[in-house]
């Protein structure tokens, strides 16, 4: 009888490693968000700059989280059921910035991007609220 259990507890723990491991709300090292191209209406908002609003032509190969330096290290891509968080590190090891992008959104209409970087002591972050306006991008 012990003998079963302890099989059958081997066999639930290797199937929750399986399905973890195959899990989109446990999934890392995967590709940041890809919005929609076309045209959208993109607001930030933080504490340095305020609000802004501007409307931007998203191209197909636009990433969501813009250019990255030659000193930064890949993205961590996490995804956590419907969130994905981004973290992004730059810069030398003893001044290292560090940004985490939290996204949530259906990417195809809207979606919502909040920011946190770390670098030493300073901290700051912003808000971002996207929203998708035409397929056509007017000039």
């Amino acid at each position: 009888m012990q003998h079963a259990q302890l099989f059958s507890s081997k066999i639930v723990v290797a199937l929750l490693l399986f399905v973890g491991a195959h899990s989109p709300a446990l999934a890392s090292d995967a590709e940041p968000p890809k919005r929609r191209p076309g045209l959208w209406r993109i607001s930030t908002i933080s504490p340095e700059i305020g609000l802004q609003t501007n409307d931007v032509c998203i191209e197909d190969g636009d990433s969501i989280i813009g250019a990255q330096d030659e000193n930064c290290a890949k993205p961590s891509v996490t995804h956590a059921n419907d969130q994905i968080i981004v973290t992004i590190e730059c810069g030398p090891k003893d001044a290292r910035e560090v940004t985490s992008l939290l996204f949530t959104g259906d990417f195809q209409s809207w979606y919502r991007a909040q920011s946190k970087t770390t670098a030493n002591s300073r901290r700051s972050g912003f808000t971002i609220d996207a929203k998708f306006l035409s397929e056509r991008c007017t000039n």
